[in-house]
């Protein structure tokens, strides 16, 4: 039994046996779903986020007194 594996447009991969597979193919793809290819699926890199560093200023604690 060959197994592939399918991806949609969210990045969910699912697998199924080719025999579900070949016969159904207008299905699939009408569905969303389209063959995984591992090698050409480039590496997702997040741009790095702004460093400027904020300085918040020092909260001022109120003190109370107890009232006897």
């Amino acid at each position: 039994m060959e197994m592939v594996k399918l991806i949609n447009k969210n990045g969910d991969i699912i697998e199924r046996m080719k025999i579900q597979y070949e016969p159904n193919i207008k299905i699939w793809e009408q569905r969303g779903w389209k063959l995984y290819d591992e090698k050409a699926q480039p590496m997702k890199v997040e741009a790095p986020k702004d460093q400027t560093i904020i300085e918040e200023k020092p909260k001022v604690k109120k003190t109370t007194t107890k009232k006897a």
